[in-house]
């Protein structure tokens, strides 16, 4: 059974209005949700499904899957490296206690 407790959803159009704010970075607005996919703070992380117009489902990820099948948090490659890493990395851990955290921690 699938537990949505541990699954998080966000409205990606919105981001560049209360980023900021929030987590003292800039953030520039996406002009699509595969964009927002690159952008986020670990790979495991930027993984979008989408429901198509066909009843077809369709998978985004720019880092690929393995560190999500692996349980595998690291930084996001293509950008500096989050200022709120630590919290991620916490609160990470806190909902998956078996997570692997590589890179800076």
């Amino acid at each position: 059974m699938c537990d949505l407790t541990k699954v998080r959803i966000y409205e990606q159009s919105c981001v560049h209005i209360w980023f900021p704010e929030r987590f003292g970075e800039p953030y520039e607005a996406l002009p699509d949700t595969d964009t927002a996919l690159s952008r986020f703070v670990a790979p495991a992380f930027s993984v979008g499904v989408r429901l198509e117009d066909d009843d077809g489902v369709s998978v985004a990820a720019p880092f690929g899957l393995q560190d999500m099948f692996d349980m595998t948090l690291r930084p996001n490659p293509n950008r500096p490296l989050a200022k709120g890493w630590d919290k991620v990395v916490a609160s990470a851990r806190e909902r998956w206690p078996e997570l692997k955290v590589e890179g800076v921690q």
